[in-house]
């Protein structure tokens, strides 16, 4: 075995002269055959081609976890990539979509508010062209809620509570001490506070620990008549006692919610704990009649935390469920009559979102959803 290696490796070197003797006569040949090029057009497109190796792409482009715009992404980084002079093969392409299908919709499953997180970097040496790394980022409401908290100036929701809260509230015509309400996702106290200093014995229930903090400090320091629940109101671990509330509040929070079996399991938790007689207040973006949101509007209307449903799906949300419907009000509309003149509009950002402009970016038309106050009452 060993006589055989040598000979085999004898016989490659020798192979391996011829081969260089050749290709140095080919050079040879070739070298007194081929003209020198000088044409400047020529040479600046040389040095152009030398530029480009030298030029090194290093980025982060970060795009919301929406599964129905997978084909949209697929162009985008189509078009980034060619731009970066980095095109994608047929393979790649075939890789690159199999993979941003499956990421965003785990992305989506785990929150609205997932991102996909796409870095790129010159490859490191000896390989060559673009490394790529495709990372996902999710992140809950609550967290959301938390840069608000940190990065911009208070009231974060307005300085008056909701104008239709306080017009329902004095419908009930009854002793506020012995009448309890439940103010659900209370966020930093607008509603619950006020009521509070009306007398009224105020349960509020909220998923973020900074503003479960603020409506404490504040309850505790004005001596006010509240209880503070911290946790979401669809799981069940978060009770409440039966029949016990003559009123219960749920503003500006179904606009979270995933779909229409979440809108269900509220509407009937809210019936089980409403005394008989009792109101439900809540409001909810409504698809307009006649409009069917898609996929891609169902989605990014969760991004946009404007989550749209429509007539049918509230009607099934509340089918057989002891509720009376009572009033049914544009949230616009409503509080911007109601409202004092300094406190209107609520915040920057209410008057777009309210009026579905936040989803819907249109200037001279009307989108084809609304928030809207819905008031029940608990038979």
């Amino acid at each position: 075995m060993d006589k055989l290696k040598s000979t085999i490796d004898s016989t490659d070197q020798q192979a391996t002269e011829t081969a260089n003797l050749i290709a140095s006569n080919e050079t040879q040949i070739k070298s007194e055959q081929t003209p020198i090029v000088t044409d400047p057009e020529i040479i600046n497109q040389v040095i152009l081609n030398k530029l480009n190796t030298r030029i090194y792409p290093r980025g982060e482009l970060i795009m919301p976890c929406v599964p129905s715009m997978l084909e949209h992404y697929m162009e985008r980084l189509k078009v980034l990539f060619q731009t970066l002079g980095r095109p994608f093969s047929g393979d790649e392409l075939i890789q690159l979509r199999e993979l941003l299908a499956r990421r965003l919709k785990e992305g989506y499953e785990a929150s609205p508010h997932s991102n996909l997180v796409l870095r790129y970097e010159p490859a490191k040496a000896p390989q060559t062209g673009l490394a790529c790394n495709l990372s996902t980022v999710v992140s809950s409401v609550a967290e959301q809620y938390k840069t608000w908290v940190d990065n911009r100036q208070p009231p974060l929701f307005g300085s008056h509570p909701d104008a239709k809260v306080m017009a329902t509230v004095a419908q009930l015509k009854a002793d506020p001490a012995k009448t309890p309400i439940l103010d659900v996702g209370a966020g930093t106290g607008r509603n619950t506070l006020p009521l509070a200093r009306l007398g009224y014995l105020v349960h509020a229930i909220e998923l973020t620990p900074e503003f479960v903090q603020q409506i404490q400090a504040t309850a505790e320091a004005e001596g006010l008549p509240v209880i503070v629940t911290q946790g979401n109101i669809l799981d069940p671990m978060v009770r409440m006692r039966p029949a016990h509330y003559k009123m219960a509040v749920v503003a500006e929070v179904i606009s979270h919610f995933r779909d229409a079996d979440q809108l269900r399991l509220l509407m009937a938790k809210m019936c089980d704990v409403i005394r008989s007689g009792g109101l439900l207040l809540f409001n909810t973006f409504l698809a307009v009649d006649g409009y069917e949101p898609d996929a891609a509007v169902r989605e990014m209307s969760q991004i946009a935390w404007s989550t749209i449903f429509t007539r049918a799906e509230l009607a099934s949300a509340m089918e057989d469920l002891p509720l009376e419907l009572i009033s049914d009000d544009p949230v616009f509309e409503y509080e911007k009559q109601h409202l004092p003149p300094e406190a209107w509009p609520p915040t920057g950002w209410f008057n777009n979102w309210a009026t579905g402009r936040d989803l819907f970016p249109l200037a001279e038309q009307q989108p084809p959803m609304e928030l809207r106050w819905i008031l029940c009452k608990r038979l």
